[in-house]
């Protein structure tokens, strides 16, 4: 169903929108299987490039692995390429709750703000999703990309009972509900049927039967419009070693903390080196190291060197640094 210009007041409902003062801490717990729909999300805000999206969808393999079939954030930041860790650390300032009955629009990431609907699992059947697809403040059209909306719609409707608040009916299904403040002579889908536009008062439903615009009565309360408070939590920082290596984070940690004693090892003699300390597991946590961007290996006139990259060194303070902390 169709909202124009107004939220309804719906009992045990949930809404997504950024017109209401008081709202929830929102979530990017998402099933694992919609993991490529928050990839393409963050790349349509505009906050990752495709390059990338490509390497973060490169990682479905490692989180399968080390999440429990739902994201993590946490996982995804320690396992993320070098540049993309910022942009995970900063979702997390922003998506650190368990969801809740009113989640907001975040502004500058409309579209991943959409994608954490993903994350609601209703308890009761079929209970009424109101998302506000209105113009947010300073912009024009609906704030979320159409193609995204639809996917992710086909996905909740299986679970809500998905309805929109529009200020243009362009995207428009076969009910509409318009509220008091509805400029009915801008209901451009109806056109054709002003004369009976004319008597349509606040809160009609109309729907089109065989051609025929049909009218009906709704006593439904319309919610007053008011200014989403945001908020945003500075995130701990995180021990990525743990997170990206949970049963060989020690062995990753010597590795690294080798490489800041030497500045730099050659490739060859380093791999001959982990492998005589840990043995069978050495392929394995070496080519993590370099997967997950804690290490790069730059080509020289004798083979490739390896040094720590500015992620493995954040991984390396924060371990390291923790007893000149405490004293």
């Amino acid at each position: 169903m169709i909202f124009l210009n107004s939220l309804p007041y719906l009992e045990k409902s949930i809404y997504l929108t950024n017109r209401l003062e008081r709202v929830d801490i929102p979530s990017l717990s998402i099933p694992l299987k919609y993991y490529h729909v928050l990839i393409r999300a963050l790349y349509l805000d505009g906050i990752i490039g495709i390059n990338h999206a490509e390497r973060l969808l490169a990682l479905k393999r490692d989180l399968d692995v080390l999440c429990n079939d739902t994201l993590n954030l946490r996982v995804l930041e320690a396992i993320s390429p070098e540049v993309v860790c910022d942009i995970i650390y900063l979702l997390r300032g922003y998506f650190f709750g368990r969801g809740g009955e009113i989640l907001p629009i975040i502004p500058s990431i409309p579209n991943t703000s959409l994608v954490s609907l993903l994350s609601l699992s209703p308890e009761e059947e079929k209970i009424d999703l109101i998302i506000d697809c209105r113009f947010l403040p300073g912009k024009y059209g609906v704030p979320f990309n159409t193609e995204l909306l639809h996917m992710i719609l086909s996905i909740l409707r299986s679970r809500f009972k998905v309805h929109l608040v529009v200020d243009d009916i362009s995207i428009i299904n076969d009910e509409i509900v318009i509220s008091p403040i509805t400029d009915k002579w801008n209901v451009t889908a109806f056109r054709d049927k002003l004369r009976e536009m004319v008597h349509v008062s606040g809160g009609s439903q109309l729907r089109i039967v065989n051609t025929r615009l049909e009218i009906m009565n709704l006593n439904i309360e319309w919610l007053r419009d008011d200014v989403s408070k945001i908020i945003y939590r500075p995130p701990e920082e995180l021990n990525y070693l743990e997170l990206a290596f949970p049963q060989y984070h020690s062995q990753a940690l010597d590795i690294l903390d080798e490489l800041w004693a030497s500045t730099f090892a050659i490739e060859r003699l380093l791999i001959e080196k982990i492998r005589d300390d840990i043995g069978d597991i050495a392929l394995e946590v070496y080519y993590k190291l370099l997967r997950y961007d804690f290490i790069r290996r730059i080509p020289s006139s004798s083979g490739y060197v390896v040094v720590p990259s500015n992620k493995g060194l954040r991984a390396l303070l924060h371990v390291k640094g923790k007893p000149s902390e405490e004293k």
